[in-house]
């Protein structure tokens, strides 16, 4: 195979960017992070975590009823799609060994009001992977028949962890900003980290917006994708400061690199900006 000398040049280039987004990361005052549905908030200063405003302890916990609904669709997707069947029977087993142990878990983790409603979804659950496991056929409607049944106490649950993780990023961004020196934080960036597919109505930018002001989404206040725990939260929280100074220096607009590259082709094309909008007008 040919070498490439452009491909060799530009990770040179890429990697004097990277050199600099670590000086950049290191050399800012005050940033500050959470995960999505965690409640929990980060404070960092000069590149290192040097706080944690912390949710309620059982936000950590309940995360574990959300993904069996994930777990249990997708077992009964491979089950139900035939295509490596064995597979999926051992996934079935390992799912129903999984479920039982939340079950078992959760009933004493949960406040009382949502003890009995996370009782009665895992059970469905339970009972499904349950009959899986034992051979019987998976099919997508007897899955969405069984969700349907205890849909209400799961639009329980998912409204109660909401509100807690709602009241838990206002408690902790305003004990935040009440232990820091305005002028370090009118520039403070504070971003929720989450899944590359950025989810709209985010509960978390909600929160801060109530503390922060509608005009800080897309200029403080920042959804960042693919980022998954606090390691990868602040190596984008970094490419985010360092590409606000690079936006700055090379185009006077510091919002200018939170756009594509090729953004204002692409809005003169349409005819006007478009989602994701970014970054506000100065």
């Amino acid at each position: 195979m040919q070498s490439d000398p452009f491909g060799e040049i530009n990770a040179t280039f890429r990697t004097l960017y990277g050199e600099n987004r670590k000086e950049v990361f290191a050399s800012t005052p005050l940033a500050a992070t959470t995960l999505i549905g965690t409640g929990e908030i980060w404070r960092i200063e000069h590149g290192e975590v040097v706080k944690s405003y912390p949710p309620t302890p059982w936000l950590s916990r309940i995360k574990s009823l959300m993904h069996a609904v994930i777990g249990t669709q997708a077992s009964c997707a491979r089950l139900a799609r035939r295509k490596d069947i064995e597979s999926a029977r051992l996934a079935a087993h390992r799912l129903k060994a999984a479920l039982e142990e939340a079950v078992s878990l959760l009933s004493s983790e949960l406040p009382e009001e949502l003890k009995s409603p996370a009782k009665i979804v895992l059970s469905r659950l339970l009972q499904l992977s349950a009959h899986w496991s034992a051979g019987q056929t998976a099919t997508l409607a007897e899955f969405s028949e069984a969700l349907e049944q205890v849909r209400g106490e799961l639009e329980k649950i998912i409204a109660a962890v909401g509100e807690e993780v709602y009241a838990s990023i206002v408690k902790g961004l305003r004990a935040l900003i009440e232990e820091t020196d305005p002028g370090v934080w009118e520039t403070s960036l504070f971003c929720v980290c989450g899944v590359a597919f950025g989810r709209r109505d985010n509960v978390e930018i909600a929160a801060a917006m109530s503390v922060m002001g509608e005009d800080s989404v897309g200029t403080r206040l920042l959804y960042l994708e693919n980022a998954h725990d606090l390691p990868q939260a602040m190596t984008c929280l970094a490419a985010a400061l360092a590409d606000r100074d690079l936006g700055a220096g090379v185009f006077g607009d510091p919002y200018r690199m939170w756009r594509d590259i090729l953004g204002d082709v692409a809005a003169r094309h349409v005819g006007k900006g478009f989602f994701p909008a970014l970054g506000r007008d100065r």
